[in-house]
């Protein structure tokens, strides 16, 4: 619902939609496509445009993304870590009332397992050491999302 309407993605906290307004998307046909494989578009450090291909039957499929966390907050990160569990596509139709278009939305989307850091491990620059990550428990709330292929760093 939020990149129907156009909400920059903001993390795990999500945005409030009610019942009524995810009851305005339909699935064309009812259906959900699941892949293999994604590309990614990215751009290198030297400004160049360059694209990656993930393929879930080969090893695992970390990812990252900028991180949604206040700069101010003790433990700030810059990123967040991933890794994908499933490549999916679908055509959506909006039918509420900030309608853009009637012709369906190709929608791809990846569903990802959150990594965590470490919280008793230092790293980082000042302590010469990379960060440990680990995933979250699958019972907590936030450990899945649903993530838009192009937060992908």
């Amino acid at each position: 619902m939020a990149r129907i309407l156009g909400c920059q993605f903001n993390g795990n906290d999500g945005h409030s939609f009610t019942n009524e307004d995810c009851a305005s998307l339909r699935f064309n046909h009812g259906r959900i496509y699941r892949h293999k494989t994604a590309r990614i578009n990215f751009t290198t450090y030297d400004m160049q445009q360059e694209q990656d291909s993930i393929i879930l039957r080969t090893d695992h499929q970390d990812i990252m993304v900028l991180a949604h966390e206040d700069p101010a907050c003790k433990g700030h990160h810059l990123c967040w870590y991933s890794q994908i569990v499933g490549i999916f596509h679908t055509d959506v139709y909006h039918v509420g009332e900030n309608l853009k278009t009637n012709e369906p939305y190709r929608m791809d989307f990846l569903w990802v397992h959150w990594f965590c850091l470490n919280g008793s491990h230092h790293g980082g620059w000042k302590a010469h050491q990379l960060h440990q990550i680990g995933f979250f428990d699958s019972e907590e709330e936030h450990a899945f999302h649903f993530l838009d292929h192009n937060e992908i760093i």
